[in-house]
């Protein structure tokens, strides 16, 4: 089978930043922290930053992203939890045919990070990766076909496959992940058998520092997110399209 992965097949794409953080933030215990934490993020990045949902256990920041004459998409753009801060920010959304314009993950993480430190001075920066999930329409072609014998060489088609390699260097892991998937058309005859109207490639690049022992400086995160995506513009496809 030939197909050629490249940027204008992506139908969905969501960039995630992870920051790794000790001592751990604890939600019950930092709640007034957090909560003018978020507060002050969404005064400065209202495109990506608008409801703060609090509890004794959770704090997440959540946003609507309204498309004239599409509809809307509520979706959660930041969460804490006992490894850190992520940051989640869609770029394409397939079901609105939309791209989003929502500013340089480099910026948005760096000034963001500055703001967290005024109200979590004594926490400490130990690692951050981006993560991009990447959905390719490869239309007809069976894409559980396409990774069994591009990149498994399996005989036999499986029912579900996903794959998982890791290339570190010295200094980055630099994972990437495939999945097959389909899209089930809906109909209301009955019928024993899945109508399936395309295929897809879900691709997950996990591009992260390896060296936990130092803290992390803004000149060290924005090196890490510039080699990140050095990595996805260009060996991510070298290694997909072997």
């Amino acid at each position: 089978m030939t197909f050629e992965f490249t940027p204008n097949k992506v139908d969905d794409h969501i960039e995630k930043i992870g920051v790794h953080i000790r001592p751990a933030i604890e939600p019950k215990l930092d709640r007034d922290k957090l909560f003018q934490f978020g507060k002050n993020l969404a005064d400065k990045f209202p495109k990506l930053f608008e409801s703060l949902v609090q509890s004794t256990s959770d704090f997440h920041i959540r946003k609507k992203f309204i498309f004239s004459g599409k509809g809307e998409a509520d979706q959660v753009t930041l969460g804490i939890s006992d490894q850190g801060i992520s940051f989640i920010i869609p770029r394409r959304i397939h079901v609105f045919d939309e791209e989003t314009d929502l500013g340089r993950s480099e910026e948005i993480v760096i000034e963001s990070l500055k703001v967290f430190k005024q109200h979590f001075p004594i926490q400490k920066i130990l690692r951050v990766g981006q993560v991009n999930d990447y959905i390719y329409n490869i239309g007809p072609n069976d894409s559980f076909d396409l990774i069994a014998n591009k990149f498994a060489n399996l005989n036999s088609k499986p029912t579900e496959i996903r794959l998982r390699v890791n290339y570190p260097n010295d200094d980055y892991n630099r994972i990437i992940e495939l999945e097959a998937l389909k899209q089930i058309q809906s109909t209301t005859e009955i019928s024993d058998l899945p109508q399936v109207s395309g295929y897809g490639v879900k691709v997950t690049v996990d591009f992260n520092n390896r060296d936990m022992t130092k803290e992390l400086k803004d000149n060290d995160i924005l090196l890490i997110l510039h080699k990140a995506q050095e990595y996805n513009k260009k060996e991510l496809y070298e290694f997909l399209n072997r």
